[in-house]
C-alpha cells in the first residue's frame, strides 16, 4: 500500500520511542498529515481517508502516556448512581457512601462493588441536605434553611435514626466537628459554634457574622479559615468558643467557596477565578503564591502534589501543585452535570454531581495502573509472561500490541521489554 502514512514520537535525544499506524490503514489515507499532542494523548489526522465520503478525512486518538512514562492521571468512569434529587456532597467511610441529596435528605450507598453501588438506606431530612460529615457512627447534616444542623445515628447504615437537631439562624451549608464542638458555616449567618457533647440536645456557644456568605470551615489549631463568598477569606480565632473573634480577612477576586490547608499552604477554590495557592506562614497575612484559572472552582482537596478541583459545569480539574508558584493543569474529567464535591479514597474518586447523582471514577495513573507486562495476571513477572507475549505476538493478539497501533512489530517487542524491565508496582 502506498501513502498510508504513519506518525512517530521521538524523545529529546532523537530516539524513536513510538510509531503510530492507523488500525484500518489503506492506500492514499495520508495518515500523519496532521499531528497534535497534549496530556499524553496524540491526535493524528488522515486527510485522505474517505471512509465517510470524498474529502471526509479522519482523526485517530492514541493514549501514549504510559508508553512515554508521563505518569499522568487517567480518569475512568467505574459507575454512577442516580440519586432522587441533587447530590451536593458525599463522604465515604469504608464501603459506605453517604450523600447529602437536597430535598431527598441523606442517601446511603453500599460501594463495596465500585461498579455497582447499591442503595441500602436513606433519611428524609426536614430541609435541603447540602453537606454531610460522618464521625464514627454519627452523621452531621447541614440541612439548609429549614433543617439547620441535623444529627443522625448511622451505626446501622441501613436505618439512619434521628438523634438531635439545632435550628440555625440562616442557611446551614457545611459543618466541621472537633472536640464536641460543631462549627457550622451558616451562609449569611456567618460562623456558628454549637456544643454537641450531648448530641440529642445541641446548645449554642457562640456566633460571628461574616461579611458575605460563610461557605465552610477549615480548622487549624484554634483558628478557623472561613471562605466567605465575595468577601474572600476570613481568619477567625475560636480559642474561646463562646466568643469567636475576627482576626483578619483576605480579599479574593472571585467567590471564595472552599479551602484546604496543608502545613503553611492554603488551597482556595475561588469560583470563577479558579484555584489560588496561598502562603499561610503568617496566617493573618496570606500571600498568594500561584493561581490556575478555572470556570467555577467550588471544592478542592490535595493528595500529595495533586489538587482535585470540582469545577461545576466543567467537571473535575486535576492540577499539579508540586510547584505552588506555577500550578499546572494535568487533565480534566467532564462529569454529566455539575461537579460540586469529591471524596477520594485510594485511587477512586466519589463525585457529587448535582442532578448527575454520584459518579465513581478511577483516578489511576501509569504508576498506579496494573502491571502492563504481567500478562498472566499473577502479580509476578517471569518466563510465563514472556511466553504469553511471544504467543500473542505470533497470533497478532491485541494483548501483544503494546504500542496500540494495530501493528505487531519491533516496537511492540521493545515496549514489552521496557515494561518487563520496569517491574510491577
Amino acid at each position: 500500500m502506498r501513502d498510508t502514512g504513519s506518525a512517530y514520537i521521538f524523545d529529546l535525544a532523537g530516539t524513536q520511542v513510538v510509531k503510530l499506524i492507523a488500525s484500518d490503514a489503506s492506500s492514499d489515507d495520508y495518515f500523519g498529515s496532521t499531528v497534535a499532542m497534549n496530556n499524553g494523548y496524540v491526535v493524528v489526522g488522515a486527510t485522505g481517508d474517505e471512509d465517510n465520503g470524498p474529502s471526509s478525512g479522519s482523526a485517530y486518538l492514541f493514549d501514549v502516556a504510559c508508553l512515554l512514562d508521563l505518569n499522568l492521571p487517567r480518569l475512568t468512569l467505574l459507575s454512577s448512581y442516580s440519586t432522587p434529587d441533587l447530590a451536593r456532597e458525599t463522604t465515604v467511610i469504608g464501603d459506605i457512601a453517604y450523600v447529602a441529596d437536597g430535598e431527598s435528605g441523606v442517601q446511603v450507598l453500599d460501594v463495596s462493588d465500585l461498579e455497582s453501588p447499591v442503595l441500602i438506606g436513606s433519611y428524609d431530612t426536614p430541609g435541603f441536605a447540602i453537606g454531610i460529615t460522618v464521625i464514627g457512627s454519627t452523621a452531621y447534616v447541614s440541612d439548609g434553611v429549614d433543617g439547620g444542623l441535623l444529627i443522625l445515628d448511622v451505626s446501622d447504615p441501613t436505618s439512619p435514626a434521628f438523634i438531635g437537631s439545632y435550628d440555625t439562624i440562616a442557611n446551614a451549608i457545611n459543618v466541621t466537628v472537633q472536640n464536641d464542638i460543631a462549627y457550622v458555616a451558616d451562609n449569611a449567618g456567618g460562623l456558628l459554634l454549637l456544643d454537641i457533647s450531648n448530641p440529642a440536645n445541641p446548645t449554642f456557644l457562640g456566633q460571628l457574622p461574616t461579611s458575605n456568605s460563610a461557605r465552610m470551615v477549615e480548622l487549624v489549631g484554634t483558628m478557623a479559615f472561613v471562605p466567605d463568598g465575595t468577601a474572600g477569606l476570613a481568619m477567625i480565632d475560636v480559642s474561646d468558643p463562646t466568643s469567636p473573634t475576627l482576626l483578619a480577612t483576605y480579599d479574593t477576586p472571585g467567590y471564595a467557596k472552599h479551602i484546604e490547608v496543608q502545613g503553611s499552604v492554603g488551597y482556595l477554590a475561588d469560583g470563577d477565578s479558579g484555584l489560588h495557592i496561598l502562603d499561610l506562614s503568617d496566617p493573618l497575612n496570606p500571600v498568594e503564591m500561584g493561581v490556575l484559572l478555572t470556570s467555577n472552582a467550588g471544592f478542592v482537596t490535595v493528595v500529595g502534589t495533586t489538587a482535585y478541583v470540582t469545577d461545576g459545569l466543567d467537571g473535575l480539574k486535576i492540577i499539579d501543585v508540586s510547584d505552588p508558584a506555577s500550578p499546572a493543569l494535568m487533565t480534566a474529567y467532564d462529569t454529566p452535570v455539575f461537579a460540586l464535591d469529591i471524596d477520594i479514597v485510594g485511587n477512586v474518586g466519589f463525585i457529587a454531581d448535582n442532578s448527575g447523582g454520584l459518579q465513581i471514577v478511577s483516578l489511576s495513573s501509569c504508576s498506579t495502573a496494573e502491571c502492563l507486562a504481567d500478562l498472566t495476571g499473577d502479580g509476578v513477572l517471569n518466563f510465563f509472561d514472556v511466553s504469553a507475549f511471544l504467543q500473542g505476538f505470533a497470533n497478532q493478539d491485541p494483548v501483544a500490541d503494546f504500542t496500540g497501533d494495530g501493528v505487531w512489530n519491533f516496537f511492540d517487542v521493545s515496549a514489552f521489554l521496557q515494561a518487563f524491565a520496569a517491574g510491577c508496582p
